[in-house]
């Protein structure tokens, strides 16, 4: 099964995610110790908004996983019922 252009797409965002996040750790590390005490609250908000975002990005990723384990076993299972019985020996074994 090849990947489809909105998984290699959502693949390609999962790569850069990574940045993403040791970017806003940095900054709201920087902030925290810049920030008067007041601002606090509005930087644990932002900090909350981005962790349920990166949560439901890594929900995505894990179900695409799954989908692709589905499709990984269907495929070998597929193989096993048509290859003759040495050819499965060879390869399964």
């Amino acid at each position: 099964m090849p990947l489809s252009p909105s998984d290699r797409r959502f693949l390609r965002a999962i790569e850069n995610l990574k940045i993403y996040i040791l970017v806003l750790a940095l900054t709201v590390f920087v902030s925290l110790l810049l920030a008067p005490p007041s601002e606090i609250q509005l930087t644990t908000s932002l900090i909350g908004i981005a962790l349920c975002g990166v949560f439901w990005l890594t929900q995505k990723l894990l179900n695409f996983i799954s989908l692709l384990d589905l499709e990984l076993t269907r495929l070998i299972n597929a193989l096993k019922r048509t290859l003759p019985k040495e050819k499965q020996h060879e390869y399964f074994n």
